[in-house]
């Protein structure tokens, strides 16, 4: 799934915690909170099972993704009960495709015969369904009981149903009737396992993609320690868990490979951005063509201090810094701790918190030119304005010296806690991209949207945060093109009430 399904847990009357799995459906919840709920039992603390089970991705043969591309997507499940078989396709249903394509093979006689009410009725989420014959497992047939006789009573309720009585034939049918926007669902507990992964085959096989010679150079002249990926999907990348795919995905392990990445994008002519920890960002559902450039390399996460100054990589979290500022005994970065990205793109956008700005508090800035050429250069000297550091349209920031003041480290941390409290009170916990639009000059953005009754506001998956007015929150099944009809919507209610035209703080990237 491209975004994490979130739900909160309680126990005894109180809330445990709130949690998120990279899988679909209320049974997986179901199976997940069994799982929090023995690990609570064993002791452990609910922020340390929700940062472990939202890693995880599943078993094998249930919502297995076997391909994906811009034109499908191929799932196989295990499933070969008619609840399950339902459960998982309401579930796919959740990723909104064109449509959902869905070929089943009945696993025994016997279960087919008890259950074939049950089995006619549990395909209604199917758009179209393709039905093998069943898969005997060592039971003998039973007179009367065969595919045909199910793909009757699946007719008789008007959903129509194609058999396949060779196994064989069965990929090549599917294929046939596959359109660009797709999911195709293999189901079953049998040999049709195998059909799934021979068509996620011819798929890979037909379109060995269009960057593959790209990828191919690129990769050889990289460092073996860095990181190329073909398609990835950016949605998980990013705060707010929607959007297409990158064609190219690059983490550079050092300074030059970076410069190799710059310099072969060049030669190439191939597009390419900078991708921090996805805050303040919005990728469209059709993706970025070229290459998407991150720095979350552990090579550019480094920082230390030296009284009074800390020198950090662009990679590094600003929470980070703040907190280790803290322990240092060091005033002055409290306001950057519940900023929710890396140095790297807050110097790209000058953030900010509680009243300050990033450049408040740097001294000195690396960057490298779109040539792969490192320079430096004093804060002061580098223009900034609200939201935005105009030197960073041509250039990546590569790290600065942020500058404190000895304080108590007492105080320091009451001053955070302090912030953290009051920015837990008014934002969301629901994925976001941050604040949405930026201020107007008269009156800020949230206090506006929430003076016109915009709050709750919903198009598809994507709200308005009940929390605060300026901030677009992703329900669980939103995608981009959600987000940005509603942005639309703000802005045309704005514009008809007030007359003020609210400019997006939020960088929207891709193809719709």
């Amino acid at each position: 799934p491209d975004a994490p399904t979130r739900f909160e847990v309680w126990h005894q009357q109180a809330k445990l915690g709130s949690f998120a799995i990279r899988l679909l459906g209320e049974k997986n919840v179901s199976n997940a909170t069994a799982v929090i709920a023995l690990l609570h039992q064993l002791g452990h603390a609910p922020e340390d099972i929700a940062r472990a089970i939202e890693e995880f991705r599943g078993a094998a043969r249930r919502q297995q993704e076997l391909f994906r591309d811009s034109r499908f997507r191929v799932f196989d499940d295990y499933g070969h009960h008619p609840q399950e078989i339902r459960a998982v396709l309401e579930s796919l249903r959740r990723l909104q495709p064109g449509r959902l394509l869905v070929a089943f093979q009945p696993h025994r006689y016997t279960r087919t015969k008890h259950l074939l009410p049950e089995f006619s009725a549990c395909f209604a989420e199917a758009d179209q369904l393709w039905l093998a014959e069943i898969y005997a497992a060592s039971e003998p047939a039973i007179p009367g009981i065969s595919s045909d006789v199910l793909a009757d009573a699946i007719r008789a309720r008007g959903q129509s149903v194609e058999l396949v009585p060779n196994l064989l034939h069965l990929s090549g049918l599917v294929r046939a009737g596959m359109r660009p926007g797709d999911v195709v669902l293999f189901l079953g507990a049998g040999d049709i396992t195998q059909v799934a992964h021979a068509l996620a085959a011819q798929l890979r096989e037909e379109a060995p993609g269009r960057n593959d010679a790209c990828f191919a150079e690129l990769r050889r002249r990289l460092s073996t320690d860095a990181l190329l990926l073909k398609d990835e999907p950016l949605a998980r990348r990013t705060t707010m868990r929607v959007g297409g795919n990158a064609d190219l995905f690059a983490e550079p392990a050092s300074e030059a490979d970076l410069s190799i990445v710059l310099q072969f994008c060049n030669e190439r002519q191939i597009p390419f951005v900078v991708l921090g920890r996805g805050s303040n960002l919005l990728v469209r559902d059709g993706g970025i063509r070229g290459c998407v450039i991150s720095l979350a390399n552990p090579h550019f996460s480094q920082w230390q201090i030296v009284g009074d100054r800390i020198t950090a990589g662009a990679g590094v979290r600003l929470k980070t810094l703040a907190v280790e500022a803290r322990k240092h005994g060091l005033t002055g970065l409290e306001f950057i701790e519940g900023i929710p990205g890396s140095l790297g793109g807050s110097m790209r956008m000058n953030a900010g918190a509680m009243g300050s700005w990033l450049f408040d508090v740097l001294e000195t800035i690396r960057f490298m030119d779109y040539h792969g050429n490192v320079c430096e250069r004093a804060a002061s000297e580098v223009h900034v304005e609200y939201r935005g550091c105009p030197l960073f349209r041509n250039h990546i920031a590569l790290g600065a010296v942020l500058r404190g003041a000895p304080a108590d480290a007492a105080a320091v941390r009451e001053r955070m806690d302090g912030y953290s409290h009051k920015r837990w009170e008014s934002q969301p916990r629901q994925p976001s991209a941050g604040c949405i639009f930026k201020n107007p000059k008269t009156i800020g953005a949230g206090r506006l949207i929430d003076e016109l009754g915009l709050k709750g506001t919903r198009v598809g998956g994507a709200a308005v945060s009940d929390v605060h007015g300026n901030f677009i929150v992703n329900e669980g099944n939103a995608t981009a093109r959600d987000v940005l009809a509603l942005i639309e919507v703000i802005r045309e209610r704005v514009r008809a009430a007030r007359g003020i035209d609210l400019e997006t703080e939020v960088e929207i990237l891709g193809e719709g």
